[in-house]
C-alpha cells in the first residue's frame, strides 16, 4: 500500500513544472543604423548563454518583455573634422526571475538607462536621444525560455521508472 502511494505522489510531482528562464538575459531581434539592417553585427547576442538558464525559486515567475529602443549614435572618426552620426534602431527580448510585476514608466526607464549605460563603454562611440518603449510583462510559469522550452521537475525517465516498478510489485 506504501508503495502506492509513492507512486502516487511520484506521478503527481512529474507532471508539475518549475519556471525555467534565462536569466537577465537580453536577445537582440533587430538592429538596424540609418535603416540598414546590421543583426549580423550583433550575432552573438541573439541567444542566451546556457550559464543564464535558471529554475526560478518558489513564487518567482519568468518576466519577459520585449523593449524597442531609438538612439542616435556619434562615432569620433580620427583625423576628420566630421564625426559620423546614425539614427540606431534595437528591438530586444528581456527575461528574468522575479515576481510577477506590471511594466510601467519608471521600470521601462531603467531599462533605457541600463542600455544607455551599456552602450556607452566606447569613450569613441556616444549614444543619445533614447526613446524606449517596454510592453507588457509576460509573466510566465511554465515553457519560459525565450530561446527554447521549458522542463519538468521529475525527468519523464523517473515516471517510466516508476511504472515499471509498479508493474513488477
Amino acid at each position: 500500500m506504501k508503495l502506492y502511494g509513492f507512486l502516487a505522489l511520484l506521478a503527481l510531482v512529474g507532471v508539475s513544472n518549475a519556471v525555467e528562464c534565462y536569466n537577465d538575459c537580453a536577445l537582440i531581434t533587430k538592429f538596424k543604423m540609418d535603416g540598414t539592417d546590421y543583426i549580423k553585427l550583433v550575432a552573438n547576442e541573439t541567444k542566451c548563454a546556457e550559464s543564464t538558464k535558471k529554475t526560478c525559486a518558489t513564487g518567482e515567475v519568468c518576466a519577459i518583455m520585449e523593449i524597442e529602443i531609438e538612439a542616435k549614435m556619434t562615432q569620433v572618426v580620427p583625423g576628420q573634422e566630421n564625426n559620423i552620426t546614425m539614427d540606431v534602431e534595437m528591438d530586444s527580448k528581456y527575461s528574468m526571475c522575479t515576481e510577477s510585476f506590471t511594466m510601467n514608466d519608471t521600470i521601462c526607464q531603467e531599462f533605457e538607462d541600463g542600455y544607455s549605460t551599456g552602450f556607452n563603454v566606447d569613450p569613441n562611440i556616444t549614444y543619445k536621444d533614447f526613446k524606449t518603449e517596454c510592453s507588457k510583462v509576460k509573466s510566465c510559469i511554465e515553457d519560459c525560455l525565450i530561446s527554447g522550452a521549458g522542463r519538468n521537475v521529475i525527468p519523464a525517465t523517473f515516471v517510466l521508472i516508476a511504472a515499471l516498478i509498479a508493474r513488477l510489485v
